[in-house]
Parts: structure tokens; C-alpha cells; sequence
């Protein structure tokens, strides 16, 4: 090999490695927070607060007049609800850390049980006084979201005792009208406010001290939220090994949803990654969106409610694979994050 074609090899590797990819500019950052917050994180409040607001609706018109159609109405909005909260639920900063909303949207883990406690001793005391806004405020923040309104509606004899107990229903209404309440406000100030500190990063006594740091925290709800679903959503309920799986630690059991809100937390990040285009360098962006892919695809193979598929040995075996493939996109995400001189700094679960 003559010089030339050394020094030409040389190059094209070059060209071909993270190392030689021009380092993104603060204006870069701006393009990619200005996007992220436009096109994914408001949109999705938005679909959040509307379909919280349908299901406030159709609980209301549960309650006036029960029957197997109304409840089948409010057991389709309570779906759109929780598709569109899993779609957004790896956002953790900014409006939604204000008053525990996140856990008042959706208390889980719930490894005591407090939602089954506390949600028993509310529907047992038959006292309305305990439904008014400021004494509501007050009930344990276990029984105010999407997982209290889960055990009313798909218990089997949801129907019957609605119909029997108007204060099962009225409790049912209140956390509904709470639920619509936090996401359409969420999306208010996500419009209203936090736009405007991604618009402007550098602002005085603003969120951010600029641009890169407005960008990081997006990052942290791209990359961290893949531990959660790794080692809350999957590695938890499966347990030490197939027969010691607990699929009852799954998220949604009960309404047999806990594989469609993996899914749509993957589609939902794979979304905000796809933003990180003319970010990464090529090999790397390709590299890690046909990992989503692949993760996606393995994650459709299961084509039965996860709650039954780990209880055989072949679905077991897919959702352990599903759990190691979030694993390595996990680290690759994070190297190629850090090798761009971002630092994501604490994480939230390192203490858990």
C-alpha cells in the first residue's frame, strides 16, 4: 500500500468514527430542544389532558346511569388515558415535580400495597365530606390517579356495585376529575411557561443556564427512563428465574396493558431519539435505531398479555430477551451521550 492509499485509508476511517464527527454547537442543542419540545412533549400533554378529559366525561356518565355500555365506554377512555400517560411519562422535570403530580397521576411501584389500603378505607367510610376539593387533597396521593381507577373498573363486579354504592361512584368521578385536572394543567404550563425556557435558556433566574443544559435534561428522560422499564417494568416481576416470576408486580395486570405500556414508552423514546439526527454521528445514530427497532419488533412477538406470557416458559424466555435488549441500548445510548461531552449527572434511581 502506497502513502496515498494510506493516508486515504486513514482518512475514510476517520470520517467513519465518533471521534472525527464535529462536535455539536450550542445552536445545534437549541435546534434539537426547540424540536423535542414542540413536536413531542407538548403534543403528547396535549393528547394527555384530552383524553383525561373523556374520561372524566364518560366515568360522569358512568354514574348517572350505569350499565354494561356506559362502563365499557369508561373502560376505553381509561385506556386512551394510560396510552397517552405512558407515551409521556418519561418526562420527570418541570411541571409534573410540582406537588407529587406524577405519583398522583400513577402511584407505582406500589410494593406495599398502599393503593388496595388506603383505596378500601375510602371506599368503606361512605363519606362524601372526604371527596371535597381541600379534604381530597389530603386522601393518601395511592388512590388519586390511573391505578385507583384500574381496580374500580376492571373488577369484576365493577358493574353491580356501582350500581349498588352511588359513592363508589362519586370516588370514582373524583380521582377521574383530579386525573383531568393535573394533565390539563400540565399541558397549560408546558404552553404557557416551559416553552418559553427552552426558547430562551440563558434567561435570568430561568430553569437552565443555557442551552446544553436545557438539552440535558431532555437527554436524562431519553436515556433513564430505559432502567425503569429494565428493572421496574421487566426484571421485578420475572423474578430470580421462570417459575419465580410475580405477575402481579407487572405495571397494569389487571387490565392486562403492562407489554402496550412498554411498548409505547419504547415508540415514545425512540421518538424524542430520533431528534439526535444531526447530533450523533451517522454510525452511531443507525447503530442504536436499529436496536429500537429490533426492540420494538421482539416486543410485538408477544402476542398474548404479558401477565400470561411470563407464566410459560416461551414467553418468559421473549420477555427476558425484551429485558436484556433494552440493556444494551441502554449503554450504548449512554456512551454515545457521554462521548458528546454531556453529563447527565444524578441519577434519581442511584439511591433506590
Amino acid at each position: 500500500m502506497n502513502r496515498t492509499s494510506t493516508i486515504s485509508s486513514i482518512f475514510l476511517a476517520c470520517i467513519l468514527s465518533f471521534v472525527c464527527h464535529a462536535a455539536p454547537s450550542e445552536a445545534d442543542w437549541k435546534n434539537f430542544n426547540h424540536a423535542t419540545v414542540n413536536s413531542f412533549v407538548i403534543p403528547f400533554y396535549q393528547s394527555l389532558s384530552a383524553a383525561s378529559q373523556a374520561l372524566q366525561q364518560s366515568t360522569q356518565g358512568l354514574c348517572q346511569s350505569p350499565s354494561q355500555e356506559a362502563l365499557d365506554n369508561s373502560i376505553g377512555d381509561f385506556h386512551k388515558t394510560m396510552d397517552a400517560w405512558q407515551s409521556i411519562q418519561n418526562i420527570t422535570f418541570g411541571p409534573i415535580e410540582f406537588s407529587m403530580r406524577s405519583h398522583s397521576l400513577q402511584f407505582w411501584p406500589d410494593k406495599k400495597n398502599h393503593i388496595g389500603k388506603h383505596l378500601g378505607v375510602l371506599l368503606a367510610s361512605d363519606d362524601k365530606t372526604l371527596l371535597n376539593e381541600d379534604k381530597f387533597q389530603r386522601v393518601s396521593i395511592s388512590v388519586k390517579g390511573l391505578p385507583a381507577i384500574e381496580r374500580i373498573l376492571f373488577k369484576q363486579s365493577a358493574l353491580n356495585e356501582l350500581k349498588a354504592n352511588k359513592f363508589h361512584c362519586d370516588v370514582l368521578t373524583t380521582i377521574s376529575q383530579n386525573v383531568s385536572t393535573i394533565s390539563t394543567s400540565l399541558h397549560s404550563e408546558w404552553l404557557k411557561h416551559m416553552r418559553g425556557q427552552f426558547a430562551d435558556a440563558k434567561q435570568l433566574d430561568g430553569y437552565f443556564e443555557d442551552d446544553i443544559d436545557a438539552a440535558t435534561a431532555l437527554l436524562k428522560t431519553m436515556i433513564e427512563p430505559l432502567e425503569v422499564i429494565r428493572d421496574l417494568k421487566l426484571k421485578r416481576p420475572l423474578g430470580s428465574a421462570f417459575g419465580k416470576e410475580k405477575y402481579k408486580r407487572l405495571e397494569s395486570w389487571r387490565s392486562q396493558r403492562s407489554l402496550r405500556n412498554i411498548e409505547l414508552n419504547i415508540l415514545s423514546l425512540q421518538l424524542m431519539f430520533e431528534g439526535l439526527a444531526n447530533i450523533l454521528p451517522p454510525e452511531r445514530y443507525h447503530s442504536i435505531s436499529h436496536q429500537y427497532t429490533a426492540l420494538v419488533d421482539a416486543i410485538k412477538q408477544i402476542n398474548t398479555p404479558l401477565e400470561n406470557a411470563v407464566r410459560t416458559a416461551e414467553g418468559y424466555q421473549a420477555t427476558l430477551d425484551i429485558y436484556k435488549k433494552i440493556g444494551t441500548l441502554h449503554k450504548e445510548l449512554e456512551t454515545s451521550v457521554s462521548a458528546l461531552d454531556i453529563h447527565l449527572g444524578f441519577n434519581s434511581r442511584d439511591g433506590d
